[in-house]
């Protein structure tokens, strides 16, 4: 059994808010005050203060620091699993309400690379403003952690492409996408939308070209078509993880950007890009929201989620 201290009182379990807790929970997790109160969107001093707190309602510092950083006591590492299930039964509690987008204030985080913002959340934006005013949306970079931090519910979602994720979290396909070339309007290249899309791709590689990037792993790849199909390359002038830096040099010069469709229709309204498509099966992708099972049931989630998949509906007849 826990030894909790006596505390003044003030400090009495009746006073004692849901929110102290939801910070307990992280900070037990992360064995970090400042992550605790990133994860909780909170800032520095609140988390300063609400630790101040926690130490005196228990009695105990929680968390100490050794040479290799902060660790939490041996009393914190007991209270652990009593503080989970205690949060668990609370969350229970207020999840069964019924989740209200017009009243919401709630903040969902979202992890994404630069192309499921462009092509999925900056689209589903008007959709959330007209059903959900005071919804807020925080995007975050996926990183060789963001898994992880499904796993501990630091965010509600991720949208991937279908690189392996492990087997415990839900997905959702939302839809398919292939290849374009972009360029220039009056550009050589854009007179070629007739050409297979191997013998298309050997033309362009004879002009400097743009070549997105994303995660993977630990670190970044480059997104090389070229590779895909086995052929042989053309210069890349520029690699980068923000599509945006493609449209500005493609505009600017004989540059070639090779890109997802999806992300290339984000460029589509301005007349001077020329988009010829590349007609390859195997440059195919499906695109994917990602989710824990520990969000699964979740009313509110659920009603994002829902939201994403009809922000992509077609419209018209």
């Amino acid at each position: 059994m826990l030894d909790m201290h006596k505390t003044n009182v003030d400090d009495q379990p009746e006073k004692f808010d849901l929110n102290l807790l939801r910070f307990l929970r992280a900070l037990l997790d992360m064995a970090s005050v400042t992550r605790a109160g990133e994860a909780l969107g909170i800032s520095q001093p609140a988390a300063s203060r609400a630790i101040a707190h926690l130490r005196r309602r228990f009695g105990d510092p929680l968390l100490v620091r050794t040479r290799r950083g902060y660790v939490l006591t041996s009393f914190a590492e007991q209270l652990a699993p009593t503080v989970r299930r205690a949060l668990a039964a609370a969350n229970a509690v207020f999840d069964a309400a019924a989740f209200v987008p017009a009243l919401s204030t709630r903040r969902f985080r979202i992890v994404s690379t630069d192309y499921g913002t462009s092509t999925v959340l900056l689209g589903m934006m008007p959709l959330l403003r007209s059903e959900a005013a005071t919804v807020a949306l925080c995007i975050d970079p996926w990183t060789e952690n963001s898994i992880d931090g499904l796993e501990r519910g630091e965010f509600d979602c991720a949208l991937y492409a279908d690189a392996p994720i492990p087997p415990d979290l839900h997905v959702r396909s939302l839809f398919r996408d292939g290849y374009v070339l972009v360029c220039r309007a009056g550009h050589p290249l854009g007179q070629m939308s007739r050409l297979p899309a191997r013998k298309l791709l050997a033309a362009a590689a004879a002009y400097p070209q743009f070549a997105p990037r994303y995660p993977l792993g630990r670190g970044q790849v480059t997104d090389n078509v070229y590779t895909t199909l086995g052929l042989a390359g053309p210069k890349l002038v520029l690699e980068a993880p923000y599509f945006y830096a493609g449209a500005h040099v493609v505009l600017t010069s004989d540059l070639v950007a090779i890109i997802p469709e999806r992300a290339a229709r984000t460029w589509a309204s301005d007349a001077r890009f020329a988009i010829v498509p590349l007609r390859e099966a195997k440059l195919g992708f499906e695109y994917r929201l990602v989710w824990h099972e520990r969000a699964h049931r979740d009313t509110g989630f659920t009603w994002l989620r829902d939201l994403v998949v009809r922000s992509l509906a077609p419209t018209g007849g």
